[in-house]
């Protein structure tokens, strides 16, 4: 039973901290370094996501059913359980940006690889058995505590003025991303947020409809009121020089934060680091916890019965993903796709009212990830050329698949049906 009791302030303020974290706040600095203000892709691409789930929130709050029991009413508890298996690719690329971080920081503290890996694997494993309101409000409070330090950071590298232009600014730069990679980027964000049972969840728990449509609405702006802030950080720093010494480009956030803080008061540069990385290690930990409890459901039950076996898989799947060598944000968006290819054609097909018969239903998916899985494998092994290229062939050639067994399904089912029709006639 879904406790319906937020009010429209208090749904924008939960579906704007599920949004600001790590791979949100580190991704968008990496990706300023080379693409200017346009680095703010991430945030601008959710904030956008969240207009459009506004469009959607009504029938959503009314239905009161996540995706997969969305799938499941529409097409049958085997397509449920699908879905929410395949929930687990996302939330792995997630968990895999959450990796990045906390090494980026075990880095700047000076623990060296492979030890920074195990360092951060383990605490996250440890994280995620702890008391989860404790471990949310600590989380919280270093996050809140890395905005603060990023407003002030913006002040003292000057960037206020270039932060009041930065929307022209953000347009000008959009320019240095090539067309595949841009449109890559903010489909595959914008959908993960329509989609995203991790969103619909506070949706569905406003007071009503309206608070629902409004919360999602104002955290949309809010969004695009903080998505600036990261990108903006680090391309006023750079214009000083301050970056200068930078060893890494995903440690560019806590790099500048640590500064900021120092700059403060003597010895707090290392305090903000050990700040962030319990933001990593909390984020990386509530996504462990996700994983952990939908892998435990499809594991055998004497598997599934070991307290280790379920986040102890999750967390390798999330290790193996951090081990590519890619981008923070591009390391969520590739995994992303392989979610969106396998679910996109019925989703569309039940937001349209589009009949498919469970079984149809379930090939279209199954065509859709394997397909998405064998390009993203192919993309990993360098067969496809630079990540983007193999991102957008992943999302168009799994959803071709899916479009393909769904549409020829529906063919062979009307080609018998007027044979049959016309026998007895």
């Amino acid at each position: 039973m879904i406790d319906r009791v937020l009010s429209s302030v208090q749904l924008a303020a939960l579906l704007v901290s599920a949004s600001y974290g790590i791979g949100f706040l580190f991704g968008s600095g990496e990706l300023a370094l080379t693409h200017g203000i346009a680095g703010s892709i991430y945030g601008v691409a959710t904030g956008f996501g969240m207009l459009i789930l506004a469009v959607v929130a009504r029938p959503l709050w009314t239905s009161g059913l996540s995706v997969w029991d969305l799938f499941g009413r529409a097409y049958g508890s085997q397509l449920r359980g699908l879905v929410a298996m395949l929930s687990l690719v996302w939330m792995a690329g997630v968990l895999a940006a959450q990796i990045h971080g906390g090494v980026a920081v075990a880095r700047l503290l000076g623990v060296s690889d492979p030890y920074g890996l195990l360092l951060v694997l383990g605490l996250i494993f440890s994280a995620s058995r702890l008391n989860l309101r404790v471990a949310s409000r600590v989380f919280a409070a270093c996050l809140l505590a890395s905005a603060l330090v990023l407003i002030y950071s913006l002040f003292v590298a000057g960037g206020v003025g270039l932060y009041l232009r930065a929307v022209p600014t953000f347009l000008d730069d959009l320019d240095t991303f090539s067309p595949t990679h841009l449109g890559t980027v903010s489909l595959a964000v914008c959908l993960l947020v329509i989609t995203g049972a991790d969103y619909h969840q506070f949706v569905m728990s406003g007071r009503s409809a309206r608070s629902a449509v409004v919360g999602c609405i104002v955290a949309g702006v809010m969004l695009f009121v903080i998505g600036f802030l990261p990108a903006t950080v680090v391309v006023a720093m750079q214009a000083t020089g301050a970056l200068a010494e930078l060893p890494d480009s995903k440690q560019v956030i806590p790099w500048a934060l640590s500064k900021a803080a120092g700059s403060l008061v003597n010895g707090m540069g290392a305090g903000m680091l050990v700040a962030l990385s319990i933001a990593a290690l909390g984020s990386g930990a509530a996504v462990l916890r996700a994983m952990a409890s939908a892998t435990s459901a499809t594991l055998p039950v004497r598997w599934g019965s070991h307290l280790w076996v379920a986040p102890g898989l999750s967390l390798l799947i999330g290790a193996i993903l951090a081990s590519r060598d890619q981008r923070i944000v591009e390391t969520m968006v590739s995994v992303n796709i392989i979610y969106l290819a396998s679910i996109g054609v019925c989703f569309v097909a039940l937001l349209a009212n589009i009949s498919l018969p469970p079984h149809h239903a379930r090939a279209a998916m199954l065509a859709g990830l394997g397909v998405s899985v064998g390009v993203y494998l192919a993309g990993w092994t360098g067969m496809l050329g630079p990540g983007p290229q193999a991102d957008a062939v992943s999302l168009l050639a799994g959803v071709a698949a899916s479009a393909g067994v769904a549409v020829g399904f529906g063919l062979v089912a009307g080609h018998r049906r007027n044979s049959v029709s016309k026998t007895y006639q």
